[in-house]
């Protein structure tokens, strides 16, 4: 479990829990595949697979979300 915002500054994949807000940074592609209690955004040139839960709200800042789990 990860508490407060977790910046996400390379590839890769998010699972357990993070109890506060992701962000993934341009040039980045994450998979979350665990549950986040706040916020998601991805950044422009970014790009996110949600296949786990995001509790809060998704913020595109031109970034790119594919969505297969819960929101």
């Amino acid at each position: 479990m990860y508490r407060g915002t977790l910046v996400m500054d390379q590839d890769g994949v998010m699972d357990g829990m993070v109890a506060g807000d992701v962000i993934v940074r341009r040039g980045c592609r994450v998979r979350i595949a665990g549950m986040v209690s706040g916020d998601l955004r991805v950044e422009q040139g970014a790009e996110a697979h949600v296949s786990g839960m995001i509790a809060g709200r998704i913020h595109q800042d031109g970034g790119r979300i594919l969505v297969s789990g819960l929101v």
